[in-house]
């Protein structure tokens, strides 16, 4: 087969090959309307998505930086403060606290004396639920309708120095009166019944030097400038933070408790009260 044959038969498939024209160009580049309106909701809608999308995310960011501090804060304690026995009890996170004079705490009883001694206990009375309490090694507690209730050390300590207050008080009023109707009171406080008392300077001797305060105190100053005596107050303490020990209180608090008061009276001397 000559070349000839073989070109010529191309270009004759070449002629013969029609070209779009420009009008059906033009309907395969531009699009209609109803595809353009099909588009600009897609468009729509995806850029919807990546708004929602961004906002869960900033949340979800923001939960898990939440999660992070709180994991690194109780980490941190744990590991200033090494937990040795096993505890239901989250540890507390540190913070400095001042202490400072609050006359109120220091007053005789009052109805707003009372009050601020009262307010210190938790619902519940510093009782607290601990389900499954085997897990944690602790012997059985008292059994109550809902579970297992414990009490929380630092509000057993509270109870017995509001006890020593009001004791205190009575005995200074009834000594100040002269009066013999604190004798059965009296009585009472010295023998076996008195041990509820009694047992506290002991208990309270123990739980300061559990807790093992090292701050440093630094005499005030007097109005002469010299400086020679420690009261205790403007020192700066670490302390577990209250606040976050009544959140742990409300969440497991004991809810079957009927006394809000941190020293109620006792049987064995309420004769004896109710003469003063």
């Amino acid at each position: 087969m000559s070349l000839f044959n073989i070109f010529g038969r191309r270009n004759e498939a070449s002629s013969a090959y029609n070209p779009v024209s420009e009008d059906e160009d033009k309907l395969l580049d531009e699009p209609t309307l109803a595809t353009r309106l099909e588009l600009e909701k897609l468009q729509q809608a995806n850029a919807n998505l990546k708004r929602v999308l961004g906002i869960f995310a900033s949340f979800f960011l923001a939960f898990l930086a939440l999660v992070a501090f709180k994991s690194w804060e109780i980490q941190e304690d744990s590991l200033l403060f090494p937990r040795i026995l096993k505890s239901p009890v989250p540890p507390m996170p540190m913070n400095v606290q001042t202490f400072e004079r609050n006359s109120l705490y220091a007053s005789r009883p009052s109805p707003e004396s009372d009050a601020a001694w009262n307010a210190l206990l938790p619902e519940g009375r510093g009782f607290v639920y601990v389900p499954e309490s085997e897990q944690y090694s602790l012997p059985p507690g008292e059994k109550v309708f809902y579970g297992e209730i414990y009490s929380v050390s630092l509000f057993h300590q509270l109870h017995c120095l509001g006890q020593l207050r009001k004791y205190y008080w009575l005995l200074v009023d009834g000594v100040k009166s002269n009066s013999t109707s604190l004798k059965p009171m009296v009585e009472g406080l010295l023998g076996p019944s008195g041990e509820h008392v009694s047992h506290c300077f002991d208990y309270l001797r123990q739980t300061l030097q559990c807790a093992g305060d090292m701050a440093l105190e630094w005499p005030r100053k007097e109005e002469d400038g010299s400086r020679f005596a420690v009261d205790g107050w403007n020192i700066p303490h670490e302390c577990r933070s209250w606040d976050h020990i009544v959140d742990y209180m409300k969440d497991n608090y004991f809810n079957l408790s009927m006394n809000s008061e941190i020293a109620p009276d006792h049987p064995m001397h309420k004769d004896g009260m109710a003469q003063l």
